[in-house]
């Protein structure tokens, strides 16, 4: 079912058009990937579609009535003054129902008329089906869904940092459920639960989908349709970003031999003109002429090839077998962040770093490289073991040197073998003498690269290499670290590159490091098989159920002297049992309009929901309680 219909659309600036006019449909159920390199006009499009730009040319126009949900890559939170508040305003419709609910619960309390008892059945199925009575679970789970704590519900609006405020505007455009749904990076600030949270939240989502996406892995698993924004020009394939890539590819080689067969028909006939517009055979001449005038009216364009850099990182000499030994390293400042555990890198072996936000994966890699002194143990290195450092930070390329300076500075090279390196890098011209500081993300990630292939070291040190990249770059550096024979220390947010590269995963989680010999993808199948098991046994409960699931099994292999977690958790599903039964009589009570019934039963149904927000507010701090408490021990 088509719900959108997007007719010559295009956008100017000054003569200079983004793209050609564009004409396509969305309908029903496509999750399309919007693919391009930097500065193509994904963003634009997709502010154009959402009405939140006006295009020079063309429009788009809704079949009937279609709800489009926006989230612009810099997203703002609006209308209401805590995040919990604003994010809740996703139901401005249902709230608006129960408030009207509860008048007329008053009015058939104090006596009302059968149209009002009619209005209120009425209106009582219709907030059911608005889901009205999942509100707070729905908000809940989306904030903990996208990496929203607790203790971020009240935090003001106004006060929230860049990426709390953009992770709650998913969470709100998500409850929205639009009809269609335009999505402009929305991976920025995710960890890895929320990533896979929001993987979920996509592929269940019943509208359509146009996504703007650095994130590989999401938009493979998600997409079932690809725009390609390139040249001026936007591609419309029927098949997902995952299996594009051989259709693109396959496109452009049949234009290509069309293109190279039509060049040769053109020499061939301009050849025989030449020879034969005098002689002889000067009426085939002529009619020749006449075909190439046909020729290049309808001549097929050249097909472009993007400007891709080219990245070898050198290995060097050999690390010995070992490469680092950890032993009792405690990471942190004053005080530990987490402790790994005793053992042995030895050389060859590729590491994912991961964990959650903040967990210390970058220390960890700054303790490794001496930048950072240990707050417990030692590291031992290897025989002849030269780190090589790639940090998102960028260091020293934020300053007023110029691109070409910050080369010259890291290795003996010539002015001109200097300006070869940046040209792989995509810098020509006066682009190698471009301040540092003025640079943009990926301009600056481009030079950092550039300075890495520099260095042969023989241990990789790798701290978010794919921000900023464009998915093409991305690739490239994913055959590279495939390629590369050192040893490599991965922390990224990248899954497609984790899954791609690494041999072992190094998991932070609370106050230790857990330690598995197998790759990312390995590690990913195994927790989703453990949370499938889980959810069967469980009889598919909620992430908040599954957690308490979770705490019973840790209590009973640990047995807490406090038994107030456990006494919580058992209210809970005693209040959750009792609602459902409440909800379950309200409905039965307005099939058979009984008044009396229903002011009770609508009475005790908020109640019960207030006692149960109460309970989990307090089941959360004593968990919270609890985790502090034993990491003390």
């Amino acid at each position: 079912m088509s719900l959108l219909q997007i007719d010559r659309l295009t956008k100017s600036f000054g003569t200079q058009s983004l793209f050609e006019p564009f004409s396509a449909q969305i309908s029903r159920g496509e999750r399309i990937a919007l693919i391009g390199d930097n500065g193509v006009g994904k963003s634009t499009l997709l502010r154009m579609i959402a009405g939140a730009e006006e295009p020079t040319e063309g429009a788009t126009r809704g079949i009937g009535e279609v709800r489009i949900g926006h989230l612009p890559q810099t997203a703002r939170l609006e209308g209401g003054t805590t995040v919990w508040a604003a994010v809740e305003q996703a139901f401005a419709e249902s709230q608006a129902a129960e408030r009207e609910l509860r008048d007329l619960e008053t009015a058939i309390a104090d006596g009302a008329d059968d149209a009002t008892l009619h209005r209120y059945d009425e209106l009582l199925h219709r907030y059911a089906e608005m889901g009205g009575y999942t509100i707070e679970a729905n908000v809940r789970a989306a904030l903990a869904g996208v990496g929203c704590t607790e203790a971020d519900y009240d935090k003001p609006v106004d006060l929230l940092s860049g990426g709390e405020e953009a992770r709650a505007a998913l969470a709100r455009v998500l409850l929205e459920s639009p009809d269609i749904l335009l999505l402009d990076e929305p991976t920025n600030h995710l960890d890895f639960a929320a990533l896979d949270w929001l993987e979920e939240q996509l592929l269940r989502f019943p509208g359509a989908i146009l996504l703007v996406s650095h994130d590989r892995h999401l938009l493979a698993r998600v997409s079932n349709r690809t725009w390609e924004i390139a040249f001026g020009r936007i591609a419309v394939y029927r098949i997902g970003y995952g299996h594009s890539r051989t259709l693109r590819d396959a496109e452009r080689q049949r234009q290509l031999e069309l293109y190279e067969k039509q060049e040769e028909t053109i020499d061939r006939y301009r050849d025989f003109v030449r020879r034969h517009k005098a002689g002889q055979k000067h009426r085939q001449a002529k009619d020749r002429e006449r075909k190439l005038e046909r020729i290049e009216k309808e001549r097929i364009e050249e097909p472009k090839e993007a400007k891709r850099i080219g990245l070898h990182i050198p290995v060097g000499q050999p690390s010995g077998k070992r490469v680092l030994s950890l032993r009792g390293l405690e990471v942190g400042f004053d005080r530990p962040l987490f402790a790994c555990p005793d053992l042995d890198l030895f050389r060859g072996e590729k590491v994912a770093v991961v964990g959650p936000n903040g967990c210390g994966k970058t220390t960890l890699l700054r303790t490794i490289t001496e930048e950072h002194p240990p707050v417990g143990g030692e590291i031992e290195r290897g025989h002849n073991l030269h780190p090589a450092v790639y940090s998102q930070t960028q260091e020293g390329l934020h300053g007023t040197n110029t691109v070409l300076d910050a080369i010259l500075a890291r290795a003996s090279l010539t002015i001109s073998e200097a300006r070869g390196l940046l040209g792989r890098f995509l810098f020509s011209g006066d682009e190698v003498t471009k301040k540092t500081q003025a640079l943009s993300g990926g301009e600056r990630s481009r030079v950092a690269l550039a300075l890495l292939a520099l260095i042969e070291g023989n241990l990789l040190l790798l701290d978010e290499p794919t921000n900023h990249l464009d998915l093409a770059s991305q690739e490239i550096l994913e055959h590279a670290l495939l390629e590369y024979e050192g040893t490599i220390l991965l922390v990224s947010h990248d899954r497609a590159l984790l899954e791609a590269v690494t041999t072992q995963v190094w998991w932070i989680e609370g106050d230790r490091m857990i330690v598995h010999t197998y790759g990312y993808a390995e590690y990913r199948r195994r927790a989703r098989e453990a949370l499938a098991n889980a959810e069967r046994e469980a009889g598919k409960p909620s992430p908040t159920r599954i957690r308490r699931k979770a705490h019973r099994a840790e209590e009973r292999k640990h047995p807490s002297a406090n038994n107030v977690v456990g006494e919580l958790e058992a209210a809970i599903e005693e209040l959750e049992a009792e609602i459902e039964r409440v909800e379950s009589n309200l409905v039965e009570a307005s099939a058979t309009s009984d008044r009396d019934r229903i002011a009770a039963l609508g009475s005790e149904h908020r109640e019960l929901k207030r006692a149960l927000a109460e309970k989990y507010e307090f089941w959360h701090a004593a968990i919270a309680t609890e985790g502090s408490e034993g990491g003390q021990q």
